[in-house]
């Protein structure tokens, strides 16, 4: 039974998000669970739905008002379809008066929810996951200004790119970000990178440096590392710049056995071509009745059966088949996620027409009666963003490509 409690927005968010992990966890059917959530308050549905989303796997999403969704969406290119999502994004966030994200009120202004809902189930009909539209969405999102206070500054991010470039390549290795070690003199050092490797029963302390500068790092700096792997007993030692070295810097290090390397970003937005098998679920109808009711004698030998591609849906000016009609029908009871199961009426203007076995009648509504929900699986061949590219070289001329999509995680 739920609190009577009064909740602050904050904690009205964190709340519904608790009870629906709690009532997740009672593992309700597909029915129940959007009886659930068909009782909750707009906004409260929407922090849901975003839970969702999140969490996977990659299904269509609640628009709340179809008025409000994104028009001819589908004609949009995959770049374009990526700008328009970041762009709802942005508009369905808020900053708090306490400097929070939160999210505009769906249930005062339901136009950028549904802007974004619509938008993003284009890219599911497209074939794109959760984090396809993450990175499809990255290069478009970055600078938003809104968000500026809320993301790590320049150099932490090159740093944890650093970290995660070297967990790829490393494989087997203990590679850790931003690790506090003593070194010989009782000193604590912060490192910015560590890798841990096993030589036989030994183990191998590397040590990594960061330099995010718009300068050539100097032989000064390269000394002050130097002095570091010594007093911590070091056996590799790396300094990864974006802005290369100077002469000095690199015959020093040399000498001293320190690896130098440049990060440098090739590209904010790649994209790679693959094969994709996924699965998309639509509401599905058993039976369909028009009003007011076509006369019985309209059908021959009171045969109801009926080609619907020949039946012709007219309003004087625009005429579509009920082939058409019910495609429309089915979209717009998926998005809106309606519960099952569920009458849809779709109404027409005054004059409408029906045409069917040689027959024309009037129309003022379609009723639709869904009954539940079916899987259609698709394969296609598709580009997938990769997010941003880098370009990890050596000074010796030792080069990877790396994308952002193919890193694994930072360890928590």
């Amino acid at each position: 039974m739920l609190s009577a409690k009064v909740f602050t927005k904050e904690e009205t968010i964190l709340g519904v998000i608790d009870r629906l992990q709690s009532f997740l966890a009672s593992n309700p059917s597909e029915s129940e669970l959007k009886g659930w959530m068909s009782k909750l308050p707009p906004e409260e549905y929407a922090e849901c739905a975003l839970y969702f989303v999140q969490r996977g796997p990659t299904t269509f999403v609640r628009v709340l008002n179809p008025e409000y969704a994104y028009a001819n969406a589908s004609s949009l290119t995959d770049e374009e379809l990526f700008s328009k999502l970041a762009k709802a994004v942005s508009d369905i966030t808020e900053l708090t008066p306490a400097g929070k994200i939160g999210m505009v009120n769906p249930k005062v202004n339901p136009e950028p929810m549904s802007r974004f809902a619509s938008l993003f189930n284009e890219a599911v009909r497209r074939g794109f996951q959760r984090d396809d539209i993450g990175f499809g969405m990255h290069q478009y999102g970055a600078d938003d200004p809104k968000m500026s206070g809320f993301r790590d500054p320049e150099w932490k991010s090159f740093e944890r790119l650093v970290a995660r470039i070297h967990i790829a390549l490393c494989r087997g290795a203990d590679v850790k970000w931003s690790e506090k070690l003593i070194d010989r003199s009782g000193t604590e050092r912060q490192l910015d990178v560590t890798i841990r490797t096993k030589t036989g029963p030994h183990e191998v302390l590397g040590i990594i440096q960061c330099k995010y500068e718009k300068r050539p790092v100097t032989i000064t700096d390269v000394e002050a590392f130097i002095s570091i792997k010594q007093d911590l007993n070091a056996g590799l030692a790396i300094m990864v710049s974006r802005s290369g070295y100077q002469e000095g810097a690199l015959a020093k290090a040399k000498l001293h056995d320190v690896r130098l390397w440049t990060l440098e970003e090739a590209s904010k937005a790649s994209w790679r071509e693959e094969i994709r098998a996924f699965e998309l679920r639509y509401h599905m109808f058993d039976k369909i009745q028009f009003s007011p009711q076509i006369p019985a004698d309209a059908f021959p030998h009171n045969d109801h059966s009926v080609e619907f591609a020949k039946v012709i849906i007219s309003n004087g000016s625009k005429s579509i088949s009920l082939v058409h009609a019910l495609q429309q029908a089915i979209t717009d009871a998926t998005e809106r996620c309606l519960p099952l199961p569920c009458w849809l009426d779709v109404k027409y203007e005054e004059g409408s027409t029906i045409t069917l076995l040689g027959g024309t009648f009037p129309l003022e509504k379609l009723e639709i009666h869904f009954t539940h929900q079916i899987g259609i699986t698709q394969q296609k061949r598709m580009k997938v963003p990769l997010g941003s590219a880098y370009i990890f070289k050596k000074t010796d001329g030792v080069v990877f490509s790396v994308n952002e999509r193919d890193l694994p995680p930072l360890p928590q």
